[in-house]
């Protein structure tokens, strides 16, 4: 019959007692512990309910296990050296503590050495690779099942413990993932029970000390152990921990330690882990926040802040008194404490932006936007950015708007942070339209459109012209469907003033004429083999410097245009000038990136040319004005205010660049005549874009006939430009005949205002027509307008402006006559001024009937504009007249008299 495991036991205890440890062999020694340990493993505790049988059993246990303790304590084995024979007699002697239980296997003069071997092997427990490794987990496990540990607390072994506690953060460190979670509940299991049974300062600074510790391998794992001890024993450790913290607010000094350096890291943690054992603490804040020290201030204000920025924390609700002393750091007398305040207001936000204190911060924040110190203006665009950022949809107008203004801030590094973080709001800004979870709104588009005003500070290079474009065509939008992008230039268009409008003018003229004079200088480099080559190098070298004007750095401009030149790649040439032909942006964007990477970002230039390739690119592309046009065609803008803001984004754009009108010209053509109403703005893009695009003439010439004859005085001028650009070699003829219906329509008395802008134009772009109705035209002004009195017909004018008829009809016939005289084209006229500077003369002496200041004003005016080509043929006294008229006294105040004036004049 087999032996049981307990008999196994006591003989191979009497074995070990024999052998001799004067000669020790490790073999017998370790093959006789490995079957104890067998059979220990295989004997369980007893557990009869009836306590006489449970004693006995017990009784047999000690029995049967002295043996083998007496063997351990004979041969010293729990000071072994050899660790396999300190691994096998750990084992034993944890199995003993168990089967034991609660009776101790040892005397009190040996459970320390005992202790001292198991804390031992606890400390190569981070060894995972180790072949041993889960023997020494079985060990932790037998430990903290039979928690036989509480004993070194009855022997005064708390420096065992101590170093228990050190051993496990430490092990945890090193421990890799699929063994963690094991060996943390067994050392959890441990520590709660020791701290529940006594606690100690020592014991609760080891934990502290982990619990804000981080190391880069694992810096989780034993900040949590700590956070799960302390959630275990926290109404134990709550004496202690309000103890050490309140000494660290009272004195600091006096407490003794490196762990007062950090309590406020460990107050946060804590706060993380069980808020509760701080509630009598956390009052002490306020005085931190009122000290003169600004290091402690910036610490409190930073651990108030990490507070706040908890999702579930009531600190303003439980603390008011706190929370308002924290929202004045944001007004401190130091400006670092206002810089963190600032930091922390982003955490807070961030962690509750719809509890009520999240507005007081934001309120807060707003109120450091206008900083005296340009620090914390720079940092409070940034916080004000990213919060923006995160909640668009919830973070107040006025704070966008604030941050805004920052672009015009005094200090250029405020300004140049305040540009790249608000061009990363409007990008998300746009991202979430294009999404749905956004509608456009004003207070977002405001952002290019403060950009823009950029262009007007001449003291930064940052902000030139030259850096604006770049933004445009590259930082403003992200990438978006050309629909995305027209919807926000026609929202932001509706926003511009005078002011955005020449900005954005200025910077589209600078990429017309990079894109002109790039063109040119490829054209001569072509051409540079069949020519005189002194001539072509002054040719190309006035291209550079025409061209780096364009440029942030134009002598830098200038120097990598001439090492451009000396390239022999002819696909670099090539390419840049197929990117200059193409009119889309989308393909256009392809081709520079595929050109980019074909050069490599290790070639010289390729910072150059990276920049050069962007001046190349549309900031509108053809594929823009198309959907503008189709919007306006299909009645897309229900708002009458942004139907006009498209019209003027379109004439802004076909402005500049006419020929991005092509490809949409039928679309076009049905939007002139929409509903029967004609936009004159789009008249005037008809106008500009004529020569570039393809209309059939006379599929569109009724129209502007009509226009010239019964239109407004802005329709004909715009009808008129628009014939001379799409009439061709037929010009000439066109408005003969033209002309000879004005002069019918004028005998009859019909729509003169617009009669007589209609002869006016024709004369500036047709000498030969206006001189064939010359006379006709003439004789009818001076006897019916200028020297006569209006008809009856005549007298269809509103009174609004405060000029009478017969005052407008004077302005009118004027301005005719000037034109007339004015020729774009500088052709040679047959026709004498003399007779109208005689009249003008005579003007300028009219003082006596009504509204005679402003003949005299009209006249003045008309003497100016004819002096740029006539001023041989204008007398002294006529230009001291003129002179004279900013000294007359008219007997209106300033707003008056500009009132006064008809628009036509002025």
């Amino acid at each position: 019959m087999a032996e049981s495991p307990l008999q196994l036991v006591s003989e191979m205890g009497d074995k070990l007692a024999k052998l001799s440890f004067t000669r020790f062999n490790k073999g017998p020694f370790l093959d006789s512990l490995k079957q104890v340990e067998n059979a220990l493993s295989k004997i369980e505790q007893p557990l009869s309910p009836e306590t006489s049988k449970k004693a006995e059993a017990l009784k047999k246990l000690e029995a049967a296990t002295k043996p083998l303790r007496k063997s351990i304590i004979k041969h010293g084995l729990l000071h072994q050296n050899d660790k396999d024979i300190r691994l096998s007699v750990a084992t034993c002697v944890s199995e003993l503590f168990r089967i034991l239980a609660p009776e101790l296997p040892f005397e009190d003069n040996y459970l320390r050495g005992v202790f001292e071997l198991i804390i031992s092997l606890f400390k190569e427990l981070g060894n995972t690779g180790c072949p041993f490794f889960s023997k020494r987990v079985k060990i932790l496990e037998i430990v903290a099942r039979s928690k036989c540990f509480v004993i070194m607390l009855d022997i005064d072994c708390n420096d065992l413990v101590l170093q228990m506690f050190n051993n496990f953060f430490s092990v945890v460190r090193l421990c890799s993932e699929p063994h963690l979670s094991s060996l943390i509940n067994h050392m959890l299991s441990i520590m709660t029970h020791i701290i529940n049974e006594e606690t100690s300062l020592p014991l609760l600074e080891v934990v502290l000390w982990n619990l804000v510790k981080q190391e880069k391998d694992s810096p989780y794992a034993a900040s949590q152990l700590a956070v799960s001890v302390i959630r275990n024993c926290a109404e134990k450790l709550e004496p202690f921990v309000c103890g050490f913290l309140t000494s660290c607010f009272l004195d600091r000094d006096a407490v003794e330690g490196d762990l007062k350096e950090i309590y406020h890291e460990i107050m946060f943690k804590i706060f993380q882990c069980s808020p509760q054992m701080l509630l009598a603490v956390i009052p002490n804040l306020i005085q931190e926040l009122l000290v003169d020290q600004v290091d402690v201030r910036i610490k409190a204000v930073n651990l108030i802040g990490k507070i706040c920025a908890q999702p579930d924390n009531c600190l303003a609700d439980t603390y008011p008194e706190l929370f308002v002393e924290f929202l004045k750091r944001f007004s401190d007398k130091s400006a670092e404490v206002r810089l963190n305040a600032l930091r922390c207001a982003k955490a807070c936000y961030l962690g509750g932006p719809f509890r009520k204190e999240s507005r007081e911060i934001l309120a807060a924040l707003e109120s450091r936007l206008l900083d005296f110190d340009d620090r914390v203006r720079t940092e409070a665009v940034i916080v004000a950015c990213d919060l923006a950022r995160s909640h668009l949809k919830f973070v107040p107008e006025k704070l966008i708007s604030e941050a805004t203004e920052r672009l015009r801030d005094k200090k250029i590094s405020v300004r140049k942070k305040a540009l790249v973080k608000l061009l990363e709001v409007y990008r998300e800004y746009c991202k979430k339209c294009c999404e749905g979870q956004m509608t456009v709104c004003d207070h977002f588009e405001q952002i290019p459109c403060k950009i823009l005003m950029l262009c007007y500070d001449k003291d930064y290079k940052e902000f030139r012209p030259q850096n604006i474009e770049r933004i445009l065509v590259e930082d403003l939008f992200p990438v978006l469907e050309v629909e995305e992008s027209t919807r926000h230039w026609v929202h932001l268009f509706s926003l511009f003033t005078p002011l955005h409008l020449k900005a954005l003018n200025c910077v589209l003229s600078q990429k017309k004429r990079f894109r002109s004079e790039m063109r040119y200088y490829l054209s001569v480099r072509k051409k540079e083999k069949g020519s005189c080559h002194e001539e072509t190098h002054e040719q190309m070298k006035n291209s550079f410097v025409k061209m780096s004007a364009s440029f942030p750095d134009p002598s830098k401009a200038e120097g990598c245009f001439q090492r451009l030149n000396e390239m022999k790649d002819n696909k670099i040439f090539n390419s840049l000038e197929e990117l200059l032909d193409n009119m889309t942006i989308k393909n256009a964007e392809i081709l520079r990136d595929k050109f980019l990477k074909l050069i490599g970002n290790k070639h010289p230039e390729f910072e150059f040319l990276q920049l050069l390739t962007s001046k190349c690119l549309y900031i509108f592309d053809s594929e823009l004005v198309c959907c503008i046009v189709n919007g306006l065609s299909s009645n897309r803008y229900v708002d009458k205010h942004l139907e006009d803001s498209s019209i003027n984004l379109l004439l802004a754009i076909i402005s500049i660049f006419p020929s991005l009108l092509r490809g949409s010209e039928v679309q076009f053509q049905k939007l002139l005549e929409r509903n029967g109403l004609i936009n004159d703005k789009l008249i005037e893009v008809l106008a500009k874009a004529g020569p570039h695009i393809s209309i059939k003439y006379s599929d569109i010439y009724p129209l502007l006939e009509r226009l010239c004859l019964e239109g407004t005085r802005a329709q004909s001028k715009h009808a008129v430009s628009a014939i001379a650009s799409l009439s061709g070699a037929s010009e000439q003829f066109v408005f003969m005949e033209l002309c000879k219906g004005l002069v019918d329509s004028l005998h009859c008395g019909r729509n003169i205002p617009t009669v007589l802008q209609s002869l006016g134009c024709i004369a500036q772009y047709s000498v030969s027509a206006f001189e064939s109705q010359s006379e006709d035209i003439t004789r009818y002004i001076y006897e019916n307008i200028i020297k006569g009195e209006p008809s009856d017909v005549l007298a269809s004018f509103d009174e609004t402006s405060g000029c009478d008829t017969s005052c407008k009809l004077r302005s009118y016939g004027l301005k005719t006559f000037v034109k007339s005289f004015l020729p774009h084209r500088g052709s040679h006229l047959k026709r004498k001024i003399n007779e109208l500077l005689d009249t003008l003369s005579e003007m300028l002496q009219t003082a006596d009937v009504p509204n005679g200041h402003i003949s005299r004003f009209a006249a003045a005016k008309s003497v100016l504009q004819l002096a740029r080509r006539w001023d041989l043929h204008i007398s002294s006294d006529i230009f001291c007249s003129t002179i004279l008229m900013s000294k007359v006294s008219t007997g209106l105040t300033v707003p008056e008299w500009e009132a006064s004036m008809p628009r036509t004049v002025i």
